[in-house]
């Protein structure tokens, strides 16, 4: 929905400040309330808000590349720096802290992101407006887009359910879980070089081919993980999560905002977040829960292997349409 809005309002720095402000006040009054009632609308808003900067702010860094002359992948990397050095604040804070001030951290930052926003470079308005229906109606018009959408659900289910699995696989291997925060840090340390990597191949080889790698990568690391149980091979396993998802991430901006009009490119890539990431870890983490409860963590993997594998197939497949599609096929 926020990107729709941006794509109305054609100012997406006014609609990144009031999500950044908003997000982390929302949270706040968590601190407020325990009526299950109150809490229930505070995750709604809150999930809302927090949510809408990655999509618009991924839809200026394209758009800004796209004028000035540099890859997303160059931006997204300082975006996984960030994350392993807040990762590894937040562990220090939780470990000295607690938990309880979680939402006056997020606050804090928030309010100094809030005031870097105004030295925000500007974007080129778009002064052709169109209706909410003519903007969903271009989506879903969109077959290449919508066959895109598909299959990078089926390579994000897997992703978001390792994400949330992967603590539950090291308790139920009865891994060191002191161990379970460093395989998170190696991931994202990773990531930050692989960015830059992955703006190098995706001009070289192609976007789908690099997503079929990127898959491909990570259907392996699922398949070790389904076959051999060692902590510290499981450690060394993260280093292909961080290159895989770094191959993939910057990667699927990119094409969503090849399909994308002038006029809709955040509501694309809202809509591709919201579908992905969202309902795909919705169902993701539905479906990996029963399958944990009936057949175990290990198993889950080989599952996650086999969506990562079909995904790493039609993205090679893509890259045949793609062609076509450049001949004016679809």
């Amino acid at each position: 929905m926020n990107g729709i809005i941006n794509d109305r309002m054609s100012n997406p720095r006014k609609l990144l400040m009031v999500a950044v402000l908003v997000a982390p006040v929302i949270g706040v009054g968590f601190y407020f309330t325990e009526n299950i009632a109150a809490i229930t609308a505070l995750s709604l808003l809150f999930a809302w808000f927090q949510s809408s900067p990655v999509p618009l702010a991924d839809s200026i860094a394209v758009e800004m590349g796209s004028r000035d002359g540099f890859s997303f992948g160059s931006v997204r990397l300082w975006g996984a720096l960030s994350y392993s050095l807040g990762a590894f604040a937040t562990g220090f804070l939780y470990g000295k802290y607690g938990y309880e001030n979680i939402f006056l951290y997020y606050l804090a930052i928030s309010l100094l992101v809030f005031v870097l926003l105004f030295w925000f470079p500007k974007t080129k308005p778009i002064h052709h407006k169109i209706t909410i229906f003519e903007q969903t109606k271009e989506v879903f018009e969109n077959k290449p887009f919508m066959l895109f959408l598909g299959i990078s659900l089926v390579m994000v289910m897997s992703v978001s359910t390792n994400f949330t699995f992967l603590p539950i696989y090291y308790k139920e291997m009865d891994f060191d879980k002191g161990l379970l925060g460093s395989a998170f840090a190696i991931a994202a340390i990773i990531e930050v070089p692989m960015f830059w990597v992955a703006a190098k191949l995706s001009r070289t080889i192609g976007r789908f081919n690099l997503l079929c790698l990127s898959a491909a990568i990570y259907g392996t690391r699922c398949l070790v993980l389904f076959l051999v149980h060692d902590v510290y091979l499981t450690l060394g396993l993260q280093l292909l999560d961080g290159i895989s998802f770094a191959f993939a991430a910057g990667t699927f901006v990119g094409v969503v905002q090849s399909y994308a009009s002038e006029k809709t490119k955040a509501t694309f890539q809202t809509i591709f977040a919201a579908v992905t990431w969202g309902l795909g870890g919705i169902i993701g983490n539905a479906a990996g829960g029963v399958i944990v409860d009936h057949m175990g963590t290990p198993f889950l993997y080989f599952v996650l292997f086999g969506l990562s594998v079909t995904a790493s197939a039609l993205f090679a497949l893509m890259q045949r349409f793609q062609a076509q599609r450049d001949v004016g096929f679809w």
